[in-house]
């Protein structure tokens, strides 16, 4: 539920002042995630899921995915509560205009999950409700001439964010959670109840000044150079105080020799005070060149960076079970980017066509890192050395006849790592014994192996990245009259496909996502007045597929996903006045 609204002020012919502001509230009982399979793994074959679950005389409520059956513990929230205010001046001033952009925005979230995923009681609280405000201050300059068109300004903008979280442990996670050589891995009395209490502060500032220029250098050629520097400052506090089923305080530093207490910091109590603060100078230059009245080329280059970090969900361990602050910061990404194409328009024929090839490297690729540490994975951001992204992008549209309209646009993407040899391993080479000097990994899958302490990824393709992507279309329209109005009925067809994908940093066999094809109809009237009405069906074949695929941590296999909207339909109208 939720509402928005502006007001235009015009003070004077040169002034023109817009204020406005929006709130909404959404209170889902959401997001579940669902069984999907399970893959071997290195751990013992008792501590695998099927193991696991056996122990328990528990089965997934069904392991069909697209039964979307679950039988969570937790209650599930995804409570957001989100609003702003804002206003925007812009002042004739000289041969351009002058522009002001005053905002502040709000964000409370109010989440709730089941982070074992199961109806088992081995996480029962996980949740990390926080309170984000955020202020920003924009002016800058726009205006052109006959010869150049220009911009610059100057921008600042800070946030803080509070965090006050709690996860608790239940009876099955000892079982679950612990390294299988505990004494304790089958005591349910060692970590039920063990609760962690975190709170968490980030505060972030950040500046620029910014400019780029367009010079018409003739009537067929324009050379476009830009420039921005920023100055990035974060400051934060991560800090978990942990509790036992008893209430009593636990204390991991130094590390305790006493077993139950070794086991119980497996979900260790920790503070730091992460700070990270850098400049950052990008910038880019296009060159573009009118072939004829209808094909421009154009090529670019761009020097960007996206902003280094700090992280602020708990840190590996050391050997005293102090955090390891080495890994409190990840470093800016360093982004080299190419590209080159053209734009055609051949209005005569109702033709568009554009074509754009692509080339970009990274340097210290910001990546997700796990570390194993009393049998938990804890996760966090590191860098990757290298990572590449290039291909192909072709978009065309037509309107052969007034009635007929047609689109299709298609990409071919290579996206990997070129160089990222510290990785975190897939789930078929984790969870057993981590190699000590001189030894091999076993081959994956192999119950009570060896595993590597990290796996050299180089090569592999980065997750969520179709090698091929396609979106396509018509809509057929013909004048029509309805209740003695003139406008337009119309019948449309959208529809996109995707080739195969990773939806693991590592790649595994086991979450590789199949590539799909959606298909999505509309059947309406289109008034000349501004307003239109049409009935809709979206996946109109149930095409079953997953958005996303994940694992549940320690290793045990168990891969669950996130299906995707099955077969929908509607109604809607739409107006304007």
């Amino acid at each position: 539920m939720g509402f928005r609204g502006a007001v235009l002020w015009v003070p004077s012919p040169a002034i023109e002042i817009v204020l406005s502001g929006d709130y909404s509230v959404q209170d889902p009982e959401c997001c579940a995630q669902i069984y999907v399979r399970t893959g071997a793994t290195q751990r013992p074959l008792n501590r695998q899921f099927a193991g696991l679950a056996a122990a328990f005389n528990y089965a997934p409520p069904s392991t069909n995915p697209f039964d979307r059956k679950t039988d969570l513990d937790t209650p599930l929230d995804a409570y957001q509560e989100i609003g702003g205010l804002s206003a925007r001046a812009e002042w004739d001033v000289g041969p351009g205009t002058l522009t002001s952009v005053t905002a502040w925005r709000f964000w409370n979230w109010g989440p709730s999950n089941d982070r074992d995923f199961t109806g088992l009681p081995i996480t029962t609280i996980s949740a990390n409700p926080s309170k984000q405000n955020q202020y920003s201050q924009e002016f800058r300059y726009a205006g052109s001439t006959d010869n150049f068109d220009y911009v610059g300004g100057l921008f600042a903008y800070t946030q803080k964010q509070k965090t006050d979280g709690v996860q608790q442990q239940g009876a099955a996670a000892s079982r679950w959670t612990l390294n299988p050589t505990s004494a304790n891995a089958n005591n349910p009395a060692v970590l039920n109840g063990l609760r962690s209490e975190n709170e968490i502060v980030l505060k972030t500032t950040s500046l620029a000044a910014y400019g780029q220029l367009g010079w018409k250098v003739t009537d067929r050629l324009t050379l476009q150079p830009g420039v921005r520097i920023n100055y990035d400052k974060k400051d934060g506090l991560y800090n978990a105080v942990v509790y036992d089923g008893a209430g009593n305080l636990v204390i991991c530093t130094p590390a305790p020799t006493n077993a139950v207490l070794r086991d119980q910091c497996a979900t260790p109590p920790q503070t730091y005070h992460p700070k990270f603060d850098d400049w950052n100078f990008s910038g880019d230059f296009t060159a573009s060149y009118q072939l004829t009245d209808d094909v421009l080329a154009y090529g670019t280059y761009a020097k960007s960076f996206k902003t280094g970090g700090i992280n602020l969900a708990g840190l590996p361990l050391d050997a005293n079970n102090s955090p390891i602050l080495a890994a409190q910061t990840v470093r800016p990404e360093d982004i080299n980017h190419y590209e080159g194409g053209l734009k055609t328009q051949l209005r005569d024929y109702g033709v568009t066509l554009n074509l754009a090839g692509f080339w970009t490297e990274i340097n210290d690729f910001q990546a997700t890192v796990n570390n194993g540490q009393l049998g938990v994975l804890r996760g966090y951001l590191a860098n990757a050395e290298k990572v590449r992204v290039r291909g192909i992008e072709l978009d065309f549209s037509a309107q052969p006849t007034d009635e007929l309209s047609l689109y299709v646009n298609g990409a071919l993407n290579d996206a990997k790592y070129l160089k990222f040899v510290d990785a975190p391993c897939p789930p078929e080479l984790s969870g057993g014994t981590t190699v000590a000097a001189g030894q091999t990994p076993s081959a994956p899958g192999t119950p009570n192996g060896l595993s590597p302490a990290a796996c050299d990824i180089s090569g592999q393709i980065l997750p969520g990245v179709s090698k091929w992507a396609f979106s396509y279309g018509a809509e057929y329209a013909i004048p029509a009259e309805f209740i003695g109005l003139q406008g337009q009925t119309y019948v449309a067809y959208d529809g996109s496909y995707r080739s195969s994908f990773s939806s693991n940093p590592s790649r595994s066999a086991y979450t590789d996502i199949d590539g799909y094809a959606l298909s999505n109809f509309r059947l309406g009237y289109r008034g000349e007045n501004q307003w239109e009405i049409y009935g809709w069906v979206r996946n109109a074949f149930d095409e079953q597929y997953f958005e996303v695929l994940a694992l549940q941590s320690g290793s045990t296999g168990l891969v669950i996903g996130q299906p995707a909207d099955p077969r929908t339909f509607g109604l809607t109208f739409k107006a304007a006045y």
